[in-house]
């Protein structure tokens, strides 16, 4: 075993030192971290609790009002989306729509999806789309709201147009909108309207808005929140919508726009402010057609209009009431259709100040008229004359029985019982009434009692709705021999008197003039004085009719014109001419056979005889007096 020997120590010069132990240096300590800064630390804690408190804020804000940027298309949600049941339809007699629904889309957006700094260009671009006004737009989608309209029920077209765009937040939903086949003159002053939400607001879609509405259904469906996509597999509920019930009237489409056509062009004609025309079938009371037309305030235009002036509008007939007044006549025994009558030149009443003369408005060139001559002539003394027989009591009653002064059995919305007072002792008010003045009627008031002189003396309700056809009241209100007799003096009336102009080649035509005054607003019967020194007055022509062929009478027509300003002011020349072309077009429509060997002649337009047309249009001047004013 070698012994190692220490290492020995030599100098330069070679000598050895003893060996010696080295001295180790003295190591210096360095520390491994840094020192620690209070403030450092301070700062730091700071921004921690800063950070957490930040986002512990936000946290709370995302709960409380949830960005909707960041919500959509997370999550999921159950949607309940309504299903409108669609409305049911109103028909005409053969099933033909008048009122019905058309699918449409409403167009809404989520304010809050949209970026407001864009809000001015986006509105800039809907505006030219929608028929909504720019500020309107704006002031919608600038609201605090997850809801706004954009354009409601809008067509294929103008959606299409709005999606192309990619608007944010935009949404369309299908929503039914309210057509009518004919537009405005589809007889909506009888069917009415619905506002935008499809509630009946008038007429039948008022009335029945019930049951034209249906139940509604609905869909339950599991979706993304965004709504943009269903869940698979996920929950998904239907409830089916009921249909509402559909309305069938006993209107003809055809018939009510063509009467309404031909009324409008005459109430332009004679530049009249408004007109009615209703056309019935007087054995069942059935309302075909009931056309309301008026002259508008802003424009000056003659336009159907959705204001039932048939049932609501009062006037005062004039010389179309004479046949109530006959029949009364002769019910009570105190004339026959054929007795001689002396009718003198004039009759004056004592009056208040003085007295009030009338005469007729053509000259008497006989000694002696029949009580048809009267009807045929529409002469107001003669009428005058045979009423005072029948006296005030039995005459009202009358009156009464034929359903003037009360509602009809329709009952419309606002239907007016128009005016007929208790007739006293006084001729003079008496007298009045008996050639239609000094009362107020509406013209569904008149052609209810001009069906019961063709029903053969009994009267039957006016009905409106097929289903009720048949189940109105029936009462006898004069015997079948008057209305017999009537009858057949209102077609002298056509034949060869004051109604020639209503002729309808192959059908017999029994009818009655009126042309009467209206009051004045600030009362009186004399509105002013021209530049001619000459009444201004304010007329309504009028023509009522009957329609017959073999099998008795058909139809029953009335026409009234209310203030025409031309010479054609009337009932022989401005009513009866379309009462003859309202006619002849409904016959044809509803397939009314003409009398035995049809048509022969063309239809007659017979000149005014004389002043038969131009002293009173046709039949007088609402007394054909020389009074200032009719009798009051």
């Amino acid at each position: 075993m070698t012994t190692r020997r220490p290492r020995s120590s030599t100098t330069r010069s070679g000598a050895h030192r003893p060996a010696t132990r080295r001295k180790t240096p003295k190591r210096t300590v360095v520390a491994t971290r840094p020192t620690v800064c209070a403030k450092r630390v301070a700062t730091l804690g700071l921004g921690i609790i800063l950070g957490f408190g930040m986002l512990g804020y936000r946290l709370a804000d995302l709960q409380i009002t949830p960005d909707p940027l960041l919500e959509v298309g997370l999550g999921t949600r159950i949607m309940t989306e309504d299903l409108a049941a669609p409305r049911g339809e109103i028909t005409d007699r053969r099933n033909r729509p008048i009122a019905h629904s058309l699918p449409a889309i409403t167009i809404t957006a989520d304010p809050k999806l949209m970026p407001p700094e864009e809000l001015p260009f986006i509105v800039g671009q809907l505006s030219e789309l929608v028929d909504t006004p720019a500020d309107d737009l704006m002031a919608r989608l600038s609201r605090d709201s997850r809801f706004a309209y954009i354009a409601r029920q809008v067509d294929q077209d103008t959606a299409d147009a709005v999606r192309e765009l990619g608007l944010p937040g935009v949404r369309y939903v299908d929503e039914a909108r309210r057509a009518h086949p004919n537009g405005s003159c589809s007889g909506l002053a009888i069917a009415g309207r619905t506002d935008i939400d499809h509630h009946g607001i008038s007429g039948l879609e008022e009335s029945y808005n019930e049951s034209l509405t249906g139940t509604a259904g609905s869909v339950v469906t599991e979706a993304s929140a965004d709504g943009a996509s269903t869940i698979p597999n996920g929950e998904h509920i239907i409830e089916p919508a009921q249909p509402g019930q559909d309305v069938r009237t006993t209107l003809d489409r055809n018939v009510q726009y063509q009467t309404e056509q031909f009324l409008v062009a005459t109430v332009e004609r004679v530049e009249g402010e408004r007109g009615v025309a209703i056309v019935m079938i007087p054995g069942t009371g059935e309302i075909v057609a009931a056309a309301n037309v008026q002259r508008s305030i802003e424009t000056g235009a003659v336009a159907c209009t959705t204001t039932n002036l048939s049932a609501i509008w009062t006037y005062e007939p004039g010389s179309i009431m004479k046949p109530l007044t006959m029949s009364a006549v002769l019910e009570s025994g105190s004339a026959t259709p054929y007795e001689l009558l002396e009718l003198p030149e004039t009759i004056s009443f004592a009056v208040e100040g003085g007295t009030k003369t009338y005469r007729d408005y053509f000259t008497h060139t006989e000694t002696f008229y029949t009580p048809t001559d009267v009807m045929r002539l529409s002469s107001n003394l003669g009428t005058m004359q045979l009423a005072e027989r029948v006296g005030p009591d039995e005459l009202h009653d009358a009156y009464v029985d034929f359903g003037l002064g009360s509602r009809t059995a329709l009952e419309f919305k606002g239907e007016a019982s128009g005016i007929l007072n208790s007739l006293d002792s006084n001729v003079l008010e008496l007298s009045a009434t008996a050639i239609g003045q000094s009362v107020a009627v509406t013209g569904l008031q008149m052609l209810q009692s001009y069906n019961t002189i063709a029903n053969g003396g009994v009267h039957i309700d006016p009905v409106l709705l097929l289903d009720e056809v048949g189940t109105g009241e029936k009462r006898r209100v004069v015997s079948q021999d008057t209305a017999d007799a009537v009858l057949t003096m209102m077609g002298e009336v056509v034949a060869d008197g004051t109604g020639t102009r209503a002729v309808v080649p192959g059908y017999h035509v029994a009818g009655k003039t009126g042309t009467s005054w209206q009051p004045c607003p600030e009362g009186g019967y004399v509105c002013g004085v021209d530049e001619n020194g000459a009444d201004i007055r304010h007329y309504t022509a009028s023509f009522g009719g009957i329609v017959s062929n073999d099998l008795g009478p058909q139809l029953s027509i009335i026409v009234i014109i209310d203030d025409p300003k031309t010479d054609e002011f009337g009932g022989g020349i401005a009513a009866a001419p379309v009462f003859a072309e309202i006619a002849g077009y409904a016959v044809r429509q509803l397939q009314i056979q003409p009398i035995a060997g049809g048509p022969t002649t063309d239809r007659v337009r017979a000149e005014p005889a004389g002043v038969l047309e131009t002293a009173g249009g046709s039949d007088e001047t609402a007394g054909g007096s020389d009074s200032t004013e009719p009798a009051q």
